[in-house]
């Protein structure tokens, strides 16, 4: 898929996006932001370092990649300068991560001006789903414009 939508925006999130703290999930790459429909994706690099037994990611990092990519797809619609604050977030285990390779992808389902629904996911890279999630986030507007 490719970028949708205000190519300002999707330049600053990217470069937001592509910073600390994502820097410490194992960030790789932003794969697209839609800024019309509140979606996005990312690749990320599983790495031994953050496996626990047998070589399985362990569940902070998973959560992790989907509570950011839930971030950058809220961002995506609702400005590139609100802050997303996670108020509720429900992840799904469905598969272990492993090292390598992992595509992490959003969509924001519904928002008023302060609170965001969203949804994710996270697949390896041969498209094998490994975990699910929601979340309803605070929007706190203006935001990056006062950093």
């Amino acid at each position: 898929m490719n970028d949708i939508g205000n190519k300002d925006t999707i330049t600053k999130l990217k470069t937001m996006f592509l910073g600390y703290p994502q820097t410490t999930l194992g960030i790789h790459e932003v794969l697209y932001i839609d800024t019309i429909n509140g979606k996005a994706s990312a690749k990320y690099i599983a790495k031994n370092e953050m496996c626990h037994s047998g070589g399985i990611v362990q569940g902070g990092f998973v959560t992790g990649w989907i509570d950011a990519i839930m971030a950058l797809a809220c961002m995506a619609k609702c400005g590139s300068d609100v802050l997303v604050l996670t108020l509720e977030l429900k992840i799904n285990f469905l598969n272990s991560a492993k090292i390598g390779e992992i595509i992490s992808t959003a969509k924001v389902i519904k928002n008023t001006k302060t609170i965001a629904f969203i949804e994710g996911k996270l697949e390896d890279n041969k498209g094998i789903l490994i975990a699910t999630g929601t979340c309803t986030a605070k929007l706190k507007h203006n935001f990056y414009n006062y950093k």
